[in-house]
């Protein structure tokens, strides 16, 4: 089973905290060890990670140790752009689909435990991520906080009850599927083979259906847009490579568990460790 670990749950697992036990940790391990599990390494979690070197060194170079240690190396998946437009150039074409993961070299292995103890021009390149990450989450909370102050007027009006989710999504999946062929640089031919098949692609059905989870929360549910927000979708994409996307993030899992993608379970890690065999 290839599965995907958001980041707080590799905090958890790595200080045994928010109730993980060291027996959910050494059967977790134990699992990865008899093949009965394979956890995807993305860049996106270790960025994450590498941000707390400032203010904690060690809690980030030991969470860095737990991802690489329980990462299957064969499994480093490619960033959220590429796996999208690799999957909607594929469709479009009726092309095989690419991977989405590459082998994680041991250079680029060495490198990743290292920038956990940064120095000289490590420690540069470290303050500039940081910076960039900052940016980026303020500037996409900023852009919700405008759409939601837009648009909730017109939900409040409407409500919950005669606009629910399922037909919120029906009716948004479309444009915002397009907008990703037309970003892909494929939107004639993605029309023509059709939209609709479009969005049963695994990582663009998360995509748009995680990106209007998003906003209807926001718009008819009252949650507040706050700064991962753009985080969490970023994941969302990477963890379709996945059979499940296991997060401790409950506002997250809410949002995500909604979505109608086939081959897409999203469950906290404590429901996770429950459905394990009980040989492991």
């Amino acid at each position: 089973m290839i599965v995907y670990l958001d980041t707080n749950v590799f905090d958890h697992l790595e200080r045994r905290s928010s109730g993980v036990t060291e027996e959910d940790l050494f059967r977790f391990g134990r699992a990865v060890k008899l093949d009965h599990l394979r956890v995807v390494i993305s860049f996106l979690a270790i960025e994450e990670t590498l941000l707390f070197i400032p203010s904690n060194p060690q809690r980030a170079d030991a969470r860095v140790k737990l991802m690489l240690d329980l990462g299957d190396k064969r499994l480093f998946a490619l960033g959220q752009e590429e796996i999208m437009n690799h999957d909607i150039q594929a469709y479009a074409h009726g092309t095989s689909v690419l991977s989405p993961f590459m082998m994680m070299d041991p250079r680029t292995e060495f490198h990743i435990r290292n920038y956990s103890k940064p120095a000289g021009g490590y420690l540069t390149d470290l303050q500039d991520l940081i910076e960039d990450v900052r940016r980026d989450k303020m500037a996409f909370q900023s852009f919700l906080e405008k759409g939601k102050k837009k648009l909730k007027p017109m939900a409040d009006a409407i409500g919950v009850k005669q606009y629910p989710f399922e037909s919120y999504l029906v009716n948004n999946s479309w444009w915002l599927a397009e907008s990703l062929a037309e970003r892909a640089g494929v939107l004639p031919e993605a029309k023509q083979r059709g939209i609709d098949g479009l969005l049963k692609v695994k990582s663009i059905g998360v995509a748009v259906g995680a990106g209007l989870s998003l906003i209807y929360s926001h718009d008819f549910e009252g949650r507040a847009p706050k700064p991962g927000d753009s985080r969490d979708l970023l994941h969302a994409v990477v963890a379709s490579t996945a059979e499940v996307f296991v997060t401790n993030d409950e506002s997250l899992e809410t949002i995500l568990t909604r979505i109608p993608v086939d081959g897409f379970k999203v469950m906290s890690l404590r429901t996770f460790m429950k459905s394990l065999p009980a040989w492991i």
